[in-house]
């Protein structure tokens, strides 16, 4: 990736179609890849209160133009990467608005039933929001150029949301 920018490649397509997510470290660590500055992602917590995560200089591919691939099976992580590139001016998206899912959870450990283990419960803790402040759960993220593909189309004619963000990268929007 070091040489992608040296080399003259005119673009690159970040394609997070079908992809659920990850972690949201790793998330940070690829998105600290594609900026130099920003804001990657914000949260609200159940009292309002908000924090963010800002990208850290040094990142190896800040320059090159990005466009981003995704649809309704892009989730949290996915959608987070998203958000933080086109809000931070460095991709545009194509594809269809995604999945909606953008709240942090956390494993709390059950203690006192008298038995060595209780169980546990998964949480919803907060709230993540784009780095324009938009939130994500229940919403998606709306792409910046909506191309529907079925099934058919795609045997039909191709990957149409792949051919329209080359088009992008050469310029016909």
């Amino acid at each position: 990736m070091k040489d992608v920018e040296s080399k003259g490649y005119k673009g690159l397509i970040v394609d997070v179609r079908a992809n659920p997510g990850g972690l949201l470290t790793a998330t940070r660590d690829v998105a600290d890849e594609f900026l130099a500055k920003g804001i990657i992602i914000s949260q609200v917590d159940s009292e309002g209160k908000q924090s963010s995560d800002s990208a850290r200089a040094g990142g190896i591919l800040t320059k090159i133009p990005i466009v981003v691939l995704q649809d309704a099976g892009s989730a949290s992580g996915a959608e987070v990467l998203a958000a933080a590139l086109r809000d931070n001016g460095r991709a545009k998206i194509v594809g269809t608005t995604s999945f909606g899912k953008g709240t942090v959870n956390r494993l709390f450990q059950l203690k006192d039933c008298g038995q060595s283990n209780c169980g546990a419960i998964y949480m919803s803790i907060a709230r993540w929001l784009t780095p324009k402040g938009e939130q994500i759960e229940g919403v998606g993220i709306s792409p910046d150029v909506e191309v529907k593909m079925t099934a058919e189309q795609y045997i039909d004619q191709g990957d149409i949301q792949l051919f329209k963000a080359i088009d992008i990268l050469r310029g016909n929007p």
